[in-house]
């Protein structure tokens, strides 16, 4: 049986987000969950998980008190007030000690006891005031925070030229380039078959609608660039979309892939400006996608020799793609983007083990045996295909070098894995509860 939905709500503010318990969010958020606010929108529970890790670093002290609360059907809408301290950064602006108390109120969407859908009205400008940033005449208080508003009136002025289309807008990249390009303002639409209009790299006619008054497309291509047919396909999308007046191109393209660079060519030759941003290994595979469940299970069993790979962050790549989007200085450039440093698969294990305070060892298993795992999993041919191809073909160590890639779009260094092991681990994603701590939870 379900909780009442009140009472999901209830303990979702009081055990999440007041107490920062990130470990059971799924328990009460819907997997297909959506969050929009006039300023942002987010896809999934690691999106929510981020937004609110983000604002617990900036307000450690961070409270909910709900005001009113009613429930209805499969809705509910509470009023609430928040307070906290501000003693980390938020939204770029540097912490300043202040307390700060706003009210806000979210409309929430209930689908089989979980909350799937919210929307939430937050009084920012108050917040800003509490801060200091704004005055109650809209100000500004620093010549930074001006540098910052200025910044936003641009990309406003770049947004009323037109729309940003990401396609893939719900991948592992694509969710985090739109959730940026909406916080700096940009007109977004996300291209994915469940989007309105909706986006299918397998059916033509919904290419055209998507990309109706698009200036800017970041291509993201699912599964993978080297799937059989994807370079016809992004072919036909690239003629198209440069027929309807689109002007930049930003590819996520393959590192050592000779399919991907295929790809890279035609976007190269499309008469539009354009940027490809060259990936492989992605950290995020152990925590959002793939390779989670075996974490999970104790240990991650893949057909991998012990072959460095320099993983990198998915955030470093959104982050490069939505400079490529909206910032002069990068048309024309192959970024290659890696982390920091070479790690085996033996190594990796060894960092996820010492972030989730249990061994997760690697282990290698025949080829066969994954290929039949993979079968007998159900997953899609083209998934089965993909995987074998990366193992046998990608990982035989043509990609064991750095890139330079995230320093020279964005002038800094790249996340280390060992970071990303602690930031995953901390939010509890990693945790694999007993059956006791299971039979309290859903008590």
């Amino acid at each position: 049986m379900f909780l009442s939905n009140e009472k999901t709500m209830r303990r979702f503010i009081e055990q999440v987000i007041n107490k920062g318990d990130f470990a059971v969010l799924e328990e009460f958020i819907h997997p297909s969950y959506a969050y929009r606010s006039p300023d942002r929108e987010c896809h999934g529970p690691d999106a929510l998980r981020e937004l609110l890790t983000a604002y617990r670093s900036a307000f450690p002290d961070l409270h909910i008190e709900i005001e009113a609360l009613v429930s209805a059907g499969n809705r509910t809408v509470i009023a609430f007030t928040l307070s906290g301290t501000h003693e980390g950064e938020l939204m770029g602006i540097a912490a300043t000690g202040r307390e700060v108390k706003i009210s806000g109120m979210t409309l929430s969407h209930f689908e089989n006891g979980k909350i799937v859908e919210e929307w939430e009205l937050l009084d920012q400008l108050s917040l800003f005031q509490q801060l200091g940033i704004v005055s109650s005449h809209q100000e500004i208080a620093s010549s930074r925070n001006e540098e910052r508003m200025m910044s936003t009136e641009v990309n406003k002025n770049k947004a009323s030229e037109g729309i940003t289309l990401v396609v893939g807008g719900t991948g592992k990249t694509g969710r985090r380039v739109a959730d940026q390009l909406q916080a700096r303002g940009i007109e977004t639409r996300t291209a994915s078959r469940s989007s309105a209009p909706s986006f299918d790299w397998n059916d033509p006619s919904t290419w055209s609608a998507a990309l109706d008054g698009v200036k800017a497309v970041y291509i993201s291509y699912a599964p993978d660039l080297a799937i059989p047919g994807a370079t016809d396909s992004i072919r036909h999308f690239v003629d198209l979309a440069v027929a309807q007046g689109v002007r930049r191109l930003v590819l996520l393209s393959g590192r050592g892939e000779e399919e991907a660079q295929a790809c890279e060519q035609i976007i190269q030759q499309s008469g539009a400006e354009w940027t490809v941003v060259r990936a492989s290994w992605f950290m995020q595979n152990f925590s959002e996608g793939e390779f989670l469940g075996m974490v999970l299970a104790g240990a991650i069993t893949l057909p991998a020799a012990d072959v460095p790979e320099p993983f990198i962050d998915v955030n470093d790549i959104a982050d490069v793609a939505v400079a490529a989007l909206t910032e002069e200085g990068h048309v024309g450039e192959i970024y290659e983007v890696t982390g920091p440093r070479m790690l085996t698969f033996t190594e990796l294990a060894r960092e996820i083990s010492q972030a989730a305070g249990r061994e997760v060892p690697f282990v290698q298993i025949p080829k066969e045996a994954f290929a039949q795992a993979i079968a007998e999993a159900g997953a899609p041919d083209d998934i089965a295909w993909l995987l074998n191809y990366l193992f046998e073909t990608v990982l035989d160590g043509r990609n064991a070098y750095l890139g330079d890639g995230v320093q020279r779009a964005l002038g800094r260094e790249p996340a280390d894995f060992a970071d990303y092991a602690r930031r995953i681990a901390a939010r509890g994603t990693w945790d694999v509860k007993n059956e006791a701590e299971e039979a309290m939870l859903t008590s």
